[in-house]
């Protein structure tokens, strides 16, 4: 036991060390942490130390205890504790699975401290709005999947399950403005190309972030399909089903207001038990702007940044004269935080941060009709293209 004492104590201060190199290292370190202040207390047993991120700034001790930190992390499990600080965790819902404890402050001042997956699972979209004065922007007040993957320990085993490099996923407007493709409204059209493609096709009984945040507004039935080959090696959150049901349900779907989004995400294929990661599978979810997981996008650092991206072509602008900067609509619904009000005018990017994925939701709920969403002629084509160079869901698949 005290050998495995003295190496989880060993690992505990090589982090800690490390991640004062990471702040001079990193390109985006100030943007990341901007607005970020956290005082996190670890516990590796009877080892102690604490961190403190307070933006730019980062500091460290060893075998102590702050007086009242904003979290606690550790285990009482030194083998645990050597797993994790050994970066043996091969991805982030195995790590979830386990029992490492999360401790925030409660409403009454108190520390509770949960097991991680209790607290960092399909935590419910409903990211707080961005502020409308970038001078003026408030600390953000993160949910705590969003906080802990600001730590820099926590950066390896989440590029693993996101995968960034290789994923390859699309939003697809619904806009009625946008016209359609060989007939058909352009998100119906897509669905339907990839969907009659597919060798196999699986239905989600729900929707898991809709159903985690039990949504009174959208349909929670409306949930995900997945098609292609990788479907065979799923046992989870629904059935095989088939082709005319993924396209009723697509149908719905968009009647009902979602947005598609599809393609090749490394991560989805981690939480549905569908490894190994090959490109055979496509993941299609249909998302509403209050339970969306993909909120965690409007607060997460860099590194994790890009799983989603704007369709190709596709472009949304304001015009300045119609905008009245009501701060109320636009904002609401933008889950990526995109949208800002500079100047009593709405701003797409305000921040210069290429956030925006031409989702189009700002148009449609814009009262003052300030906002278009337009899309290049061979846009559908294009991005059809740039899909399948990553996932292929016929029966003919290849590996990517």
């Amino acid at each position: 036991m005290e050998e495995k004492e003295a190496k989880v104590r060993e690992l505990f201060v090589k982090m800690l060390e490390d991640a004062a190199k990471y702040a001079v290292e990193y390109e985006f370190y100030a943007e990341d942490m901007k607005d970020y202040h956290e005082v996190v207390q670890w516990k590796f047993g009877s080892i102690r130390g604490y961190q403190v991120f307070d933006e730019t700034e980062y500091s460290f001790k060893v075998d102590e205890e702050v007086e009242d930190p904003t979290l606690t992390l550790g285990t009482p499990d030194l083998n645990l504790a050597y797993q994790f600080l050994n970066d043996e965790f091969d991805h982030w819902p195995a790590f979830t699975g386990s029992k490492f404890l999360v401790g925030i402050k409660t409403p009454d001042g108190k520390y509770k401290e949960k097991r991680i997956g209790k607290l960092t699972g399909f935590a419910p979209g409903n990211a707080p709005r961005t502020s409308s004065s970038k001078e003026n922007a408030p600390p953000k007040q993160r949910r705590v999947s969003a906080r802990l993957v600001r730590i820099p320990v926590f950066r390896p085993i989440m590029e693993r399950t996101s995968d960034p490099e290789n994923s390859n996923t699309v939003r697809i407007p619904i806009n009625e403005s946008l016209g359609t493709y060989e007939n058909e409204s352009i998100p119906l059209a897509v669905l339907e190309y990839f969907i009659n493609k597919a060798s196999h096709v699986y239905v989600f009984q729900q929707c898991p972030c809709r159903a985690l945040a039990d949504c009174k507004n959208y349909d929670q039935s409306l949930g995900c399909l997945a098609l292609g080959n990788g479907v065979l090696r799923m046992n989870t959150f629904g059935r095989i089903g088939t082709k005319e049901e993924a396209l009723e349900r697509s149908r719905r779907a968009v009647a009902a207001g979602l947005l598609p989004s599809l393609g090749r995400v490394k991560g989805d294929t981690i939480v549905y038990h569908a490894l190994p990661e090959q490109g055979d599978l496509m993941h299609i979810c249909f998302c509403c702007p209050c339970c969306c997981v993909e909120a965690f996008g409007k607060d997460s650092p860099k590194y994790l940044k890009g799983k989603y991206s704007k369709m190709e072509g596709v472009s949304v602008t304001v015009n300045t004269d119609l905008c009245k900067g009501c701060e109320q609509e636009c904002l609401e619904v933008c889950i990526y935080g995109s949208m800002g009000i500079i100047e009593g005018v709405a701003v797409v990017d305000w921040e210069n941060k290429d956030r925006c994925k031409g989702c189009g939701r700002c148009e449609r709920a814009c009262p003052t009709g300030a906002i278009t969403i337009t899309i290049e002629e061979d846009s559908v084509d294009r991005m059809i293209v740039r899909i399948e160079t990553s996932v292929d869901v016929s029966e003919n698949f290849v590996k990517r």
